[in-house]
């Protein structure tokens, strides 16, 4: 306790002496006692739990390095617009706020050398005010309404902590290896009326929005700090065609996913079984109706951009336009003329991002992403022009496949259909659209992610199999 209240002190008196130091700006100062806030805060943590990591670190030399990072972070960021950085830089982490403003630089000549490196400024940022053991940018990925974050490759960079998230190093499940016996006397606890319910619900389609288009910058009260990061789901609107029609669901047959129990403790042998990502992240298929045009094509780069142009394809660009379809209709003609600059895949730790490029929408039904904004399954989401949409969420997905796996080996196999995503072009489908299934759109995508279905491979050969004989009916 006495070297906790020395250490205290001693840091107390460094903040002091910064104050009168001309050279240090009344910004640093104020970025500096956050920063030194967090440290604080860290230590106490590892204090509690007994943890003698950062005993040997001396917190003046600590805040002198950290001065140092501050004031080359705010030498990047560009004169006219400096003002309002630092204050949204500072409402971030005064609050840990992740509605607040882009915090932009520019990004250095040497941009390839420094993603790679310590003195990236993205990590620099993390480390001073979110996590200090942050190793590399390889751990982060950006919150899906951040349209500058360093994955990009844009010209300038978000350095805004509060608009990135922390994945873990690896993502793993604990599998149960259970006896038959057991396995049988597994009862089935999805609701019984599950499949009636659903097929009595016709879901709206959602447009996706930003939060920062429709959400007032927060007061800077001291009631507004969250005591942990938070989520903020976006706005959603409802699309509407003239002439709607009442019809019946569409497509949900393909994406029923049960509701999971929270995982139960067992007493069997038990294997860990990790995500292995492949070199082919994904497999695009392209359709015209329900005929497959093409062959599919393997995504091996951390992005992908399918578009209506001719260019041959290649390793990053995935393009429709110079394949052939003798049965195309005049109707698929005009929608391929209006693709234009389609649409960019990011791939990011296991996480998708889906940009729409086009001047046209694009609409995308992911289960993963319904799920997370609290909408039906079969929900239709449209991604209007310069935005960008999550559609598959590692951490999300980890969780569901750790509850699936005590209910069962049919409970894990039903979740492959949430690692198919179909996204159509120009034309959207849905309820409140003529089209209702995705098979009635000229031109669309299904996009298979080989990581999360190889993840799922892997854990039912590690599991027992079905309860149930497999049968030409099944």
């Amino acid at each position: 306790m006495s070297n906790t209240s020395s250490a205290s002190n001693r840091v107390a008196s460094f903040i002091n002496s910064v104050r009168n130091r001309r050279s240090v700006s009344p910004v640093v100062q104020r970025l500096l006692e956050l920063c030194v806030h967090y440290q604080q805060q860290q230590q106490n943590n590892q204090n509690n739990l007994a943890s003698p990591s950062s005993s040997n670190v001396n917190p003046i030399d600590l805040n002198e390095q950290s001065i140092r990072k501050i004031k080359n972070l705010l030498k990047k960021i560009p004169k006219p617009r400096r003002n309002s950085s630092v204050e949204a830089l500072e409402r971030a982490v005064l609050h840990k706020d992740s509605t607040t403003r882009c915090v932009i630089i520019r990004k250095s000549s040497d941009d390839t050398q420094e993603q790679s490196s310590r003195l990236n400024p993205v990590i620099d940022s993390c480390r001073l005010w979110r996590w200090s053991d942050l190793l590399n940018q390889g751990e982060l990925k950006p919150v899906d309404y951040c349209p500058n974050a360093f994955h990009y490759g844009l010209d300038n960079i978000c350095v805004n902590p509060y608009h990135y998230e922390r994945v873990p190093s690896t993502y793993s499940v604990q599998v149960s290896r259970l006896p038959p016996e057991a396995v049988q006397s597994i009862p089935d606890i999805r609701p019984p009326s599950i499949s009636d319910a659903a097929a009595n619900q016709v879901p709206e389609n959602r447009t996706y929005e930003t939060p920062f288009q429709s959400q007032s910058s927060p007061s800077l009260s001291p009631d507004s700090i969250a005591s942990q990061d938070s989520f903020h789901s976006p706005c959603s609107g409802v699309n509407k065609d003239e002439n709607v029609e009442t019809v019946t669901p569409m497509d949900l047959d393909i994406i029923l996913i049960a509701q999971s129990n929270p995982p139960q403790e067992v007493s069997f042998a038990s294997e860990q079984v990790e995500l292995q990502e492949p070199r082919e992240w994904c497999r695009l298929s392209y359709y015209e109706f329900s005929a497959r045009v093409g062959e599919q094509y393997p995504a091996t780069q951390s992005h992908v951009i399918i578009d209506g142009f001719t260019h041959p394809s290649n390793a990053d660009r995935f393009c429709l336009g110079g394949l052939t379809n003798i049965d195309r209709t005049l109707e698929t003609h005009e929608v391929r003329r209006s693709i234009g600059r389609g649409v960019k895949l990011y791939h990011i730790r296991g996480n998708v991002f889906a940009e729409c490029l086009s001047a046209n929408p694009v609409f995308v039904q992911s289960p993963i992403a319904n799920k997370r904004f609290s909408w039906h399954p079969a929900t239709v989401c449209k991604i209007p022009p310069n935005v960008r949409l999550q559609i598959f969420d590692n951490d999300e997905f980890t969780q569901i496949l750790a509850s699936a796996i005590h209910e069962g080996y049919e409970s894990v196999y039903n979740l492959t259909k949430m690692c198919i995503i179909r996204m159509s072009l120009v034309k959207g489908w849905g309820v409140d659209y003529r089209r209702k299934s995705v098979t009635n759109t000229p031109c669309w995508i299904e996009i298979f992610l080989d990581g999360p279905l190889k993840w799922l491979d892997s854990v039912l050969f590690t599991m027992r199999g079905p309860n149930q004989s497999i049968t030409s009916v099944s």
